[in-house]
């Protein structure tokens, strides 16, 4: 069973606390977790999007972590601790920067980091031209030639949008 979060700037630990209660199911006053004999994989996007408080502290993150670190929560009426059995979370975040902050090592020591450089236009245009190239004289050997073209002119259109729409902090209805 798979389920998503969504951090934004605005994510409060109470806002993951309820994505947890909500996604995983109850199976005993103390004990969360998927349906019998299965078990969950969580994703969180845009990991290092909640924004610190005024002591630098990020609360989703630390409520993350003490779920993978202790396996549960605290539950916040009653102050009762609640375990998370057969979960296992998945994370994706883009560098610090654009409203994204740095994510504690205390977090990051518990995932596997795996770092996708960003391409020269040139190393991207050679790669899509190849497998373009590839496809096309499969399917339509004809439109071959038109292959560079169209990579060159889709590469041109990334690096655009790239430089001139920065990534801002998602609102919170997001």
């Amino acid at each position: 069973v798979s389920s998503s979060i969504m951090f934004s700037a605005k994510t409060s630990s109470r806002n993951l606390q309820d994505a947890f209660e909500t996604k995983l199911e109850k199976k005993r006053k103390n004990l969360l977790g998927p349906p019998a004999g299965k078990r969950m994989v969580v994703f969180i996007d845009d990991l290092n999007m909640p924004q610190p408080d005024r002591y630098g502290s990020q609360p989703p993150i630390e409520l993350l972590r003490q779920c993978i670190d202790s396996n549960g929560f605290y539950d916040r009426k009653d102050f009762f601790f609640k375990n998370v059995v057969d979960t296992l979370f998945l994370a994706a975040c883009a560098p610090p920067g654009g409203g994204r902050n740095r994510v504690t090592e205390r977090l990051l020591r518990h995932f596997h980091m795996i770092w996708t450089p960003d391409l020269s236009s040139d190393s991207m245009k050679t790669i899509f031209s190849s497998i373009l190239k590839g496809y096309l004289s499969h399917v339509a050997n004809d439109l071959t030639d038109m292959a560079n073209l169209t990579v060159n002119a889709s590469v041109e259109l990334f690096n655009r949008i790239t430089s001139e729409m920065l990534p801002i902090p998602r609102s919170e209805e997001h």
